[in-house]
């Protein structure tokens, strides 16, 4: 057993005022510390939209932009390039509209916008964008001989999640942050004591001060609660039916159960997921929905790789529209990239085996996703002259830039910016008004990952594949693509298999094997559908970068609670 030094000294009767002194000396660091930073855009609010015989003017967050009238669409642009209004059919009983976020940490994004008519030449709408945010929490407790412990919790995009704590010592106006297993200083911070203050820079300063328990959101499970009861999820007017569990058949002991785990979680561990919301449907209705860490269920959340699905579900829907092109089709033929291996086919794209030089695991990989979006400004470009390292269809490897090129063949295909088509063939069909897809630097939207859903929308896309496509008797996708889609078409290195950008699983609750598909992406993004139980699942969370707790939300939270408590049916 460690034994601390005052407690040494405590235990042979000598000198104990020493070790109080030291405590009282670091009492003003001790307990939790917080910042958070919102850092525009700085348009929000009205937008005013009119028409004159000379052009279109638009006025947003007290600034103007003009345009010339041609027709009923337009793009305009806001001085500095603050925003830009996207809008089709002005004429007609209902424009289609989007309003583009300018980049900030999160990038431009797409989201739509309702316009209302006021006049026969003017048109009204409300912009509400995303907080540009950047959130950081401390938690300084004591440690032995007198030091400090100190835990960082970044949930915007789980910095210093590598260190499970930090050894803290202090300096002439600075504090020290100290790996405690190297005994190397990793950051240090500038301290003013008089203002009470901790500095970060994330390009910009982000000053933490001292926090009650109370005052840290995202830091905590969840602030005023420690033990939770069941609850029916509440019905919000977004087509969601609700029932209590046990009314379809579940044991809401063990929904209960899994709420309360995630509670209980302690915030200074990153062992176990850092869960931020969990929906669960059974048999047509939402049986639970619940939230974690300052998120709600009307906030949209970052689904990382999970929305490649979406391109995937878009691809089967273009399909069956437009006829221009099957899963066989040549992606350089659909595209015209003649400097491109005409062997790879939209198939290849959609389950990772292109045989590009494009693998988002090896990171000096030439098409990793993150190369090409710090170095390249054309996206599809970069992605259509990777050298081929594999014939088409032989080798798995993990490949945004491919699945990005499929969006590429479906805007083709559809003659629509891919925010639009998503608008009209699935958002507004599901019943999904709040949503956002980031964008490519050359303003078309990106289908590799990174869309924002609400999670209670997130969920719809598993009772749409449970019932054949169907959204309340709407066909949204069809019966064919469902079964296509989901079915096997690849095997993966780890053992599982994918179908056309839905990964495949083999899960076990009660003894019991179970078939699964699943949308997932980085830091626990999943929403994974189990056919032979009428149940999908949707959970959120913010462990970015730690694939070895995230992937618990699959393998152990959803069989040993969600799943079990449906149990075995036949």
């Amino acid at each position: 057993m460690r034994i601390g030094t005052c407690t040494l000294i405590a235990l042979l009767g000598l000198a104990p005022p020493v070790c109080a002194q030291q405590g009282t000396a670091n009492a003003d660091f001790l307990g939790y510390w917080g910042a958070e930073r919102f850092a525009g855009p700085l348009v929000r609010g009205e937008l005013l939209l009119t028409r004159s015989t000379t052009g279109w003017t638009l006025g947003a967050g007290g600034m103007e932009a003009r345009g010339p009238a041609n027709g009923d669409s337009l793009v305009i642009t806001l001085p500095g390039e603050q925003g830009t209004l996207r809008a089709w059919n002005l004429g007609g009983p209902a424009p289609e509209a989007f309003w583009i976020q300018p980049p900030g940490n999160i990038g431009a994004y797409a989201t739509p916008l309702t316009l209302a008519r006021i006049s026969p030449s003017a048109w009204r709408a409300t912009i509400t964008p995303f907080d540009d945010r950047m959130s950081l929490y401390l938690h300084i407790t004591p440690d032995t001989a007198g030091t400090m412990r100190a835990v960082i919790r970044n949930p915007d995009f789980n910095f210093g999640a590598r260190w499970p704590w930090f050894r803290l010592t202090r300096g002439d106006g600075t504090v020290t942050f100290v790996d405690p297993v190297t005994g190397r200083g990793r950051f240090t911070q500038p301290y003013d004591s008089a203002d009470g203050s901790i500095t970060f820079f994330f390009s910009d300063p982000i000053v933490l001060r001292k926090r009650s328990a109370e005052q840290v959101p995202g830091l905590m499970p969840r602030i005023g609660a420690t033990t939770y009861s069941y609850r029916t999820p509440m019905l919000l007017g977004d087509g969601w039916p609700t029932r209590s569990a046990s009314a379809v058949g579940m044991n809401d002991s063990l929904l209960t159960a899994l709420v309360q785990r995630i509670i209980a979680t302690d915030p200074d561990k990153n062992d176990f997921p850092a869960i931020h919301s969990v929906v669960v449907l059974h048999r047509g209705v939402l049986v639970l929905d619940e939230y974690f860490r300052g998120y709600a269920a009307d906030q949209v959340h970052d689904l990382r790789s999970a929305s490649k699905t979406f391109t995937g579900v878009m691809a089967g829907i273009a399909m069956a529209r437009t006829h221009a092109f099957t899963m066989e089709s040549s992606i350089a033929t659909l595209l015209d990239a003649k400097e491109m291996n005409p062997d790879i086919t939209l198939a290849h794209l959609l389950t990772h085996r292109s045989g590009l030089a494009c693998d988002d695991d090896d990171e000096m990989s030439p098409g990793n996703e993150d190369i090409m979006q710090e170095k390249s400004k054309d996206w599809y470009g970069h992605a259509i002259a990777l050298p081929q390292l594999h014939p088409a269809g032989a080798h798995y490897a993990y490949c945004s830039a491919g699945i990005n090129l499929a969006g590429a063949a479906i805007g083709r295909a559809t003659h629509r910016w891919l925010p639009r088509f998503f608008a009209a063939r699935i958002a507004k069909p599901m019943q999904i008004d709040r949503w956002a897809m980031n964008l490519m630097p050359d303003g078309e939207g990106y289908s590799g990952g990174g869309m924002q859903l609400r999670p209670r929308d997130f969920l719809k896309f598993g009772e749409v594949f449970l019932r054949g496509g169907k959204w309340h008797g709407r066909q949204v996708v069809s019966a064919e693509w469902v079964d296509v889609s989901t079915s096997k078409h690849s095997d993966v290195p780890d053992g599982s298999t994918d179908g056309y950008a839905w990964h495949r699983h083999t899960l076990t609750a009660g003894g019991r094997a179970y078939e699964t598909f699943e949308a997932g992406g980085n830091g626990g993004q999943f929403m994974i559908v189990i056919p032979a139980l009428d149940l999908a699942v949707a959970v959120t969370a913010g462990n970015y970068g730690q694939y070895q707790v995230w992937r618990r939300i699959r393998e152990e939270i959803v069989p040993q609670y969600v799943m079990a408590a449906v149990g075995h049916r036949g």
